[in-house]
């Protein structure tokens, strides 16, 4: 899924919706961990949803009526109360897209388009299961370059770099081409959930469906992270 399909497919809302089917959130999620964009939509869109979630939680409930009273109420005033309902919510989105969605992603995407040296660590000839670890140092909300070599093999279709952190827990992967891995490959790091720590850049190969099997690891390089305030 590219950039421009995930904004068409109202992505970031059908895959906190579960409205996806798994490939297409498989898809979805390859991007978004790439596309700082999406995942500042896909996380105004989760607040503005667990506001709504809590609004709805904190409405007034009115008293019960009598059996009478229910009969009647099927009869006309659930229109308007619907239609005032559905107006209140609408009014609550538009509210808060004005208010806080919109110049939240404005901020982020002007920033995206501003002109940036970004910090870069090279891996190119690096440690792999062993050797000296390399070191950056970059702020909490900084993003940051690897750059690495692939070691290609005429069986693999694509290969993919996954990032772990220094709990041991995935923190990203991004798939590389065939042809993008005969070069050295630049990997730009989200400016998210990074803390101090060493961390772990782990190279697979990756074959078609039918002769698919064991994760075929082909390099592993650690670099340690130092986040400064």
């Amino acid at each position: 899924m590219d950039h421009s399909e995930a904004i068409q497919s109202t992505a970031a809302e059908r895959y906190l919706l579960e409205e996806m089917s798994p490939l297409e959130r498989d898809s979805f999620e390859e991007h978004y961990f790439d596309c700082p964009e999406c995942a500042a939509d896909l996380r105004a869109t989760a607040a503005f949803l667990e506001t709504a979630k809590q609004e709805l939680k904190s409405a007034p409930r009115s008293k019960p009526a009598s059996e009478r009273e229910k009969r009647s109420l099927f009869v006309l005033p659930w229109k308007p109360v619907l239609a005032w309902g559905a107006l209140a919510a609408s009014l609550l989105f538009t509210v808060y897209q004005n208010v806080v969605t919109y110049p939240h992603l404005s901020g982020e995407i002007a920033q995206l388009k501003a002109p940036e040296v970004l910090p870069t660590l090279s891996l190119v000839s690096g440690n792999s299961r062993g050797g000296e670890v390399s070191s950056l140092a970059v702020s909490k909300t900084q993003p940051f370059l690897l750059q690495v070599d692939i070691p290609t093999q005429d069986r693999f279709l694509s290969y993919t770099c996954s990032l772990y952190s220094p709990s041991g827990s995935l923190a990203w992967h991004v798939q590389v081409s065939a042809q993008e891995a005969k070069d050295t490959v630049s990997i730009r790091v989200p400016a998210v959930e990074k803390v101090t720590g060493s961390y772990a850049l782990i190279v697979r190969g990756d074959t078609d469906k039918a002769s698919a099997g064991p994760a075929n690891d082909l390099a592993h390089y650690r670099f340690n992270l130092n986040l400064q305030n």
